[in-house]
């Protein structure tokens, strides 16, 4: 998977208790609404559903899918993850749903299997001029990377890593940096040699996370990149 942007929508019916949404603060019918989405980084899962206290979000999606945020009531419920074709939760974490809040059902693997934790998401436009960015390492084979963004009028060589020695199963922080058009390198920790290099333009006031997983299919490049937009 080259691709350094993917999204993944849920093709499951629209009712009024869920609305599937992309970049949308307000909808109609909600008079309090909460945002959640879900961010499979598993190997191990099959293909899953997602659903919030009942109400599926997610269907079908596999791994490396970054789905869009749902629209639902706010609650404190179970988020339950499901095999395709399954009517038995494979898992099931409860997440407190709050208003106007933004969160991400996070899927990732354990020793024997999968689990999933609920994230939370920034909701806030990052200040003016800069744009807020996360990474969540799960590129597991690959091990410790070093991550860059290469500003467009400088190289490899002149930059200094915005993270460096970041483990897999982190999931960093926000950072804010300049709105740029950036080349995003991500390197074994300690290397100059890329094992991902893309183009990724951070406009002001973005809010993005950037899930790093090891490629499955290809050996060049080793690693691959996903783009959820959170905001702006």
């Amino acid at each position: 998977m080259s691709a350094a942007f993917r999204r993944c929508v849920a093709i499951i019916p629209v009712s009024f208790a869920v609305l599937l949404v992309a970049g949308c603060r307000s909808v109609a019918g909600f008079s309090s609404a909460t945002e959640v989405r879900v961010i499979d980084a598993s190997y191990h899962a099959p293909a899953l559903n997602v659903s919030i206290g009942g109400s599926p979000i997610a269907a079908n999606i596999v791994q490396g899918s970054i789905t869009n945020y749902a629209i639902l009531g706010v609650q404190t419920s179970q988020a339950q993850v499901y095999p395709v074709k399954s009517t038995t939760a494979a898992i099931s974490v409860s997440g407190a749903f709050g208003a106007s809040e933004q969160h991400s059902v996070y899927i990732t693997d354990t020793a024997s299997g999968y689990t999933a934790t609920v994230l939370e998401d920034q909701n806030t436009a990052a200040p003016s001029g800069y744009a807020s960015v996360r990474f969540l390492q799960q590129a597991i084979a690959t091990g410790p990377v070093d991550i860059y963004l290469v500003p467009s009028d400088s190289t490899l060589a002149d930059t200094k890593a915005v993270l460096a020695g970041t483990a897999a199963g982190t999931a960093t922080n926000y950072i804010n940096v300049p709105a740029d058009s950036y080349t995003l390198v991500v390197t074994a920790a300690g290397s100059i040699t890329s094992k991902y290099t893309a183009s990724l333009t951070l406009n002001g006031g973005a809010v993005r996370t950037l899930l790093i997983m090891d490629q499955q299919l290809t050996n060049n490049p080793p690693v691959t990149v996903v783009t959820g937009n959170d905001l702006n």
